[in-house]
């Protein structure tokens, strides 16, 4: 009789202790590291067309958050960037709500256009001046270039190393007229194409719109830059 009380107070005792640690189960973190990295990784990959390297900083060890009855859900805060050193925020949506921001370093190389050699502001740049090679992206600011033909004939706005890759604040589209330049004003219409003798009242790279002066009607109107010496405008 005694052993009989006795197993039934050992099975009612790990039954508490049972229910006791369930109550207590904390969410991994190992969990909460790769809801944020697969998160980012396919967002990245849907902008960029690339799966990047997506790695988690460690959570503090002290940390125990209660283990989610339902699935993670991650999200970018406001403001947040998709490369480099950035921030993914996952919360647990369950019966007991919790939000916490992981670190994550996000990296995703690619083929873009980069200088051989250095280019000094004003350069106008040719084949010999760039190159295709694979690059980080993660530590670039601005827009790049995947083609060549992107920035060959562009001007280079200020200097830049050999190496460095080419990125859109970096070059323009080479000025084809200067302010105070004489310049042919052509319209057309139905079939009917009328030239004039014009001035280019500001500076214009092709495709262009800028300001001109008819010199027979002293007009100002707005055209189109289609070449170095001709100036589109509407009849």
């Amino acid at each position: 009789m005694k052993h009989g009380l006795l197993l039934y107070g050992c099975l009612v005792a790990l039954m508490a202790i049972t229910a006791t640690v369930a109550a207590d189960a904390i969410q991994s973190h190992d969990s909460i590291q790769k809801s944020a990295e697969q998160f980012i990784a396919e967002k990245v990959l849907s902008s960029h067309g690339r799966v990047p390297v997506a790695s988690a900083g460690s959570l503090d060890s002290r940390l125990r958050l209660k283990e989610c009855d339902e699935p993670l859900q991650a999200f970018q805060p406001a403001g947040g960037r998709s490369l480099g050193n950035t921030t993914v925020g996952v919360r647990c949506p369950g019966t007991q709500p919790w939000t916490l921001y992981v670190p994550v370093k996000v990296s995703i190389h690619d083929t873009i256009v980069v200088a051989v050699r250095p280019l000094s502001k004003g350069t106008i740049v040719q084949n010999q001046d760039v190159e295709l090679l694979e690059k980080d992206l993660s530590v670039l600011r601005s827009g790049y270039y995947k083609d060549l033909s992107q920035v060959i004939g562009k001007q280079v706005i200020r200097t830049i190393s050999m190496g460095t890759a080419i990125t859109t604040p970096m070059v323009k589209p080479q000025l084809q007229i200067k302010r105070g330049q004489q310049i042919s004003l052509v319209a057309e219409s139905n079939g009917l194409k009328v030239r004039m003798t014009g001035e280019a009242l500001t500076d214009g790279a092709s495709g262009e719109r800028i300001q001109v002066r008819n010199l027979s009607t002293r007009k100002v109107v707005e055209g189109i830059v289609h070449s170095a010496t001709t100036v589109q405008i509407a009849l």
